[in-house]
């Protein structure tokens, strides 16, 4: 069999379901909150890429290194870039976004959020293809390749007590969990053989517009989200009000400004009707929490969390 070279590969991604104990033959993973990473750890360098295929080196410059002392032979690893917020100990998307902008290695290092590289799956090592491997297999492969060191961490995995792991998670403000089929291959995209089984409600949605600010609040009152149907058109989903600081305002005020456009770009189902809405290129994607879906196809309670560059606003789905 041909060597095969270490290089890009998609990767695979859970299916969103209703949280509730899996059948024999899946384990639990906790589910983190950051920044999905493929590591290409090539012959003398490791090139770090998001889900959508950007470079991310410069982000995390430290996790780049530490993937070439952290498996000793060409391979490319999976797993989540998260900032653990040293408070709760738990992985913090709006902290992990204080680097998740940055292009520039020496700024990224200069942050003051320090990073870690959680590692779940192997899909090549030293010029051997696995992903046709059961996951358990591909998991034996990486526990024997991986040192996990500094900011290396390898992920748990349990086979059973989804009770304890979800109610601990969800009690101390965590995602929730991943569920995995453990003789399942790995396949690029969408996949039912990996669940998420989330505490809350957490998910991207596209921006289309914003409100006027009131009072002496900056940049804008309210963002207007939505997501995408099969056939390309955004359905309006709500407006999100809180969750910003004082810079979010700005430097977020100033980049819907650049995108305005005179039409809505709420094409879909029933169109937001805002006062004082102002109407942006749908380029722009955010990661909103909240608490529940209303009968009419609101976010209930949806509070801003941070901005994602790593999707692309077309990939944006409702999940629930």
């Amino acid at each position: 069999m041909p060597r095969a070279a270490a290089g890009w590969m998609e990767p695979m991604l859970a299916t969103l379901v209703e949280p509730a104990p899996l059948p024999r033959g899946w384990v639990y993973e906790p589910k983190l909150d950051g920044v999905r990473c493929i590591a290409v750890r090539e012959k003398d360098a490791v090139r770090l890429y998001s889900r959508n295929r950007k470079s991310l080196e410069s982000a995390y410059p430290e996790i780049a290194e530490a993937v070439l002392a952290a498996v000793r032979v060409p391979a490319v690893l999976d797993g989540e870039v998260v900032a653990i917020d040293p408070a709760s100990g738990i992985s913090s998307f709006s902290l992990l976004q204080q680097r998740m902008q940055l292009r520039d290695a020496t700024r990224a290092r200069r942050s003051g959020v320090p990073v870690e590289y959680w590692v779940f799956d192997c899909l090549l090592l030293d010029g051997r293809d696995l992903r046709r491997l059961p996951l358990s297999e591909r998991r034996r492969e990486l526990e024997a390749a991986l040192r996990p060191k500094g900011p290396i961490r390898l992920t748990p995995s349990f086979d059973e007590g989804f009770e304890a792991l979800f109610e601990t998670a969800c009690r101390h403000g965590a995602e929730g969990l991943i569920g995995k089929r453990s003789a399942s291959t790995y396949v690029a995209g969408r996949s039912r053989d990996w669940v998420k089984l989330k505490c809350v409600n957490n998910q991207e949605f596209v921006i289309g517009g914003w409100t006027d600010p009131a009072g002496s609040r900056e940049g804008f009152g309210a963002l207007l989200v939505g997501y995408f149907d099969e056939k390309g058109a955004l359905h309006y989903a709500g407006k999100v009000g809180t969750g910003f600081d004082t810079a979010t305002l700005r430097s977020l005020g100033a980049a819907l400004a650049r995108r305005e456009r005179r039409t809505s770009p709420f094409t879909g189902g029933t169109p937001p009707k805002e006062r004082g809405a102002h109407w942006v290129t749908p380029s722009l994607v955010a990661q909103v929490g909240f608490s529940e879906w209303t009968h009419d196809d609101r976010l209930r309670h949806p509070r801003f969390l941070g901005l994602r560059d790593d999707k692309s606003p077309r990939s944006i789905r409702r999940a629930g």
